[in-house]
């Protein structure tokens, strides 16, 4: 065996998830070189990452496929193992040379490939242990379920920089992701500013808000309710620098997107808002997409602490355990878990 092919061209949580399996494939095999095809914007995290030889931007759309399949096309692969993709990968599969193709999605998200490519998983398990499962096709043992964000030592001195520039410091500071791929994923920005001024009044912790260009606006409206004294803004940096950022905070606070499994995967205490229905109350989330199946793996309690329930800004907590998750996720709950992690 020479040469494997992973594919993984969603979203930033979904290609974290499969660090551990990468892990795992280059400890037991050393001899074999692994190619990852991702997303462009996201190969900035993989810098430093000695278990993949070469990071492949994929296109998804038809026109720029080609550039995909001239880095691609060469390579003779023994196994492409597909973590997580759409339908539009079956423009390139047939094109790629290899003996064997596998993945745990089902044939009616992937439905290029036959029911013998698919492994079977029996029930419902983390979006991690998928990835894991797969090793078994290449008789390769599992090395621990812990994501991989390779740090080196100017990526840290530049963040430490950073922060100087702008009256910080390591650890004094409590970084808030504001954004999320979708407005589902969106802690209202009302409760956002509320948690704030109870930081800034109670503590002596600075704010760092962050997140993706979709976050931008909201933080705007952030920082004219809470002003800029012990503030900084941080939706402009590359991915690294923000991941740099994440490793010097002293609490990550994050719906479950891309900030939020930087933060497990660096060991910062996280605090993860996972929605179960969206802002305006109508959407409901698919149980196999919470915490359970999408959240923290085998973490120290000390390093997390996640919150389950709707991000209706209007909602009102009911006494209903049976359904409980129900219940919004109100500004109190994450302050008190700020005060538990800067106890801690």
């Amino acid at each position: 065996m020479k040469n494997i092919l992973i594919i993984s061209t969603s979203g930033l949580g979904d290609l974290l998830w499969g660090t551990p399996a990468i892990r795992a494939i280059n400890k037991a095999l050393p001899e074999v070189s692994i190619d990852l095809l991702l997303q462009p914007r996201w190969q900035d995290i993989f810098s430093g990452n000695n278990y993949i030889r070469r990071l492949v931007p994929y296109h998804s759309k038809w026109y720029n496929q080609l550039l995909t399949l001239s880095k691609l096309w060469k390579t003779k692969y023994d196994h492409v193992l597909i973590f997580h993709a759409n339908k539009n990968i079956g423009r390139i599969l047939p094109w790629l040379q290899c003996k064997s193709i596998w993945s745990h999605q089902s044939t009616n998200i992937l439905p290029c490939l036959s029911e013998n490519q698919i492994i079977q998983i029996d029930q419902p398990v983390h979006g991690i242990l998928r990835r894991i499962a797969m090793l078994e096709k290449i008789k390769a043992p599992e090395d621990g379920t812990h994501m991989d964000i390779f740090l080196n030592e100017k990526e840290k001195a530049d963040a430490i920089l950073f922060l100087k520039q702008n009256r910080m410091a390591p650890k004094e500071f409590i970084y808030m992701n504001i954004g999320g791929s979708s407005f589902q994923k969106q802690w209202p920005v009302d409760k956002f500013v509320s948690l704030a001024q109870l930081i800034l009044k109670n503590t002596s912790m600075s704010i760092m808000l962050g997140g993706g260009p979709e976050a931008t606006d909201r933080v705007s409206l952030i920082e004219n309710e809470i002003g800029l004294k012990r503030v900084t803004r941080a939706t402009h940096l590359p991915l690294k620098k923000s991941c740099s950022l994440i490793f010097q905070a002293r609490i990550l606070i994050s719906p479950d997107s891309g900030p939020m499994h930087i933060g497990f995967a660096l060991k910062v205490p996280t605090i993860a808002l996972f929605w179960s229905t969206d802002s305006t109350g109508t959407i409901s989330r698919n149980p196999l997409n919470g915490p359970s199946y999408c959240g923290p793996l085998n973490i120290d309690a000390s390093l997390n602490a996640v919150l389950y329930g709707n991000f209706f800004s209007g909602a009102k907590k009911e006494d209903n355990p049976e359904n409980a998750f129900l219940n919004p996720i109100l500004v109190p709950e994450v302050w008190e878990k700020v005060l538990y992690f800067m106890r801690m």
